[in-house]
């Protein structure tokens, strides 16, 4: 039987991100119920044989919202004629608000899984191109800089690790091809109360959280000013972004390890670079420093930067730390 138009368009982007895989290699597809990772997880395990793959599914119960724990189970009773499938459970702190935090816990929780599995195996997450232009746009809001304009790479390493690979496989898909998908195998899908503006997630003033009122809000009215479905065209220009950030970030890479002096950043001999790559090194510093990279913006980066020209002594709070600019470079305060 011939799939159907959605469920082929799924596979087919699968597939291409198994074409670069090596027989045998494993791949941990993330999966919470929604439309868009469901029809990942069904994807990966029409494609993982015919790729000679070993796939397995992970669920993570963040054990916020009422019931989360029985949904994770029946999700991996959903799951299982399917595919393996496990159900973790974290801990969220409110340390980078409701949003962060639940990420960096799912992160850690889908990193521990794939290194068990060996390899460690390829993650898989189910980021649409809706998920893109919601990125972009949260990119622009907080002045975070170009990089975040760029929005998500379709590969690379999980954040927070150095060894854990990832591929997004639907980068280039819309969000409602993948409830096709899902239509067309047959399998329901859980919709997310936290991603509505009227969800029980909200802000610390109240207010809905920022993603969910880019999504239902701001994408809308802006694609209704100016006439067009912005969110194309949004994930295009941060897929054009990407190749030019790389080698500019590779050339920071680079630079990072020639300034840095133990743990501390060498104000002369970072003073000699360009400013594209002088407020890249900073944020690089800050980051493995402590500074919690999802409230980090390009105004703390740039304050920061400007302690390389400033008085011995002075000093910037940024979120996590304090950098102090000394005679010869710029310290992480010691508390």
């Amino acid at each position: 039987m011939v799939p159907a138009r959605a469920v082929l368009a799924v596979r087919q982007a699968v597939r291409a991100v198994f074409s670069r895989c090596e027989p045998g290699q494993r791949v941990l597809v993330a999966c919470s119920g929604g439309s868009d990772s469901l029809a990942l997880a069904l994807a990966v395990a029409a494609e993982a044989p015919r790729a000679a793959l070993q796939a397995e599914a992970i669920t993570v119960d963040h054990g916020i919202l009422e019931g989360s724990t029985e949904r994770a189970d029946l999700l991996v009773e959903q799951l299982r004629p399917y595919l393996p499938a496990v159900a973790v459970s974290v801990e969220v702190t409110d340390l980078d608000g409701p949003e962060g935090s639940a990420r960096t816990a799912r992160y850690e929780a889908i990193a521990s899984r794939a290194r068990e599995l060996g390899g460690p195996a390829l993650a898989l997450l189910g980021h649409t191109r809706d998920d893109q232009a919601e990125t972009v746009l949260l990119g622009l809001g907080r002045g975070s800089g170009p990089r975040s304009i760029a929005g998500m790479k379709p590969q690379g390493f999980l954040p927070g690790t150095e060894d854990v690979p990832f591929a997004r496989p639907l980068l280039g898909l819309d969000r409602q091809i993948l409830r096709d998908a899902c239509t067309e195998w047959g399998e329901p899908w859980w919709d997310d109360p936290s991603n509505s503006v009227d969800g029980p997630w909200r802000t610390a003033t109240g207010d809905p959280l920022r993603r969910s009122a880019i999504r239902h809000r701001a994408i809308p009215a802006l694609s209704e000013a100016l006439g067009q479905d912005v969110r194309e065209p949004l994930a295009r220009t941060a897929e054009l972004l990407q190749s030019d950030l790389d080698f500019i970030d590779e050339v920071a890479e680079a630079t990072y390890k020639d300034v840095v002096d133990g743990v501390d950043l060498s104000v002369e001999l970072l003073k000699t670079h360009n400013v594209a790559i002088r407020t890249r090194v900073v944020r690089l510093w800050l980051i493995r420093h402590g500074a919690r990279s999802g409230a980090l913006t390009g105004w703390h980066v740039m304050r920061v930067e400007e302690l390389l020209h400033g008085e011995t002594g002075k000093g910037i709070d940024v979120p996590g730390l304090r950098a102090v600019r000394t005679r010869h470079s710029i310290e992480r305060a010691v508390e």
